[in-house]
């Protein structure tokens, strides 16, 4: 292990989206994306991507 000096900070984001084409998004937690999937009607699948 080292010290991680200098390394930068990774922010985590949850990515939704759809396999029929429908525009997902990207959201800072995972609740906000759960509640944006229902609000689209549900079905998406959510990633958690670090960037």
């Amino acid at each position: 292990m080292g010290c991680n000096c200098g390394s930068k900070r990774r922010s985590t984001v949850f990515v939704l989206s759809y396999e029929d084409g429908r525009t997902g998004g990207e959201y800072t937690s995972k609740t906000a994306a759960e509640i944006a999937d229902v609000q689209k009607g549900g079905g998406g699948t959510i990633r958690q991507v670090q960037k």
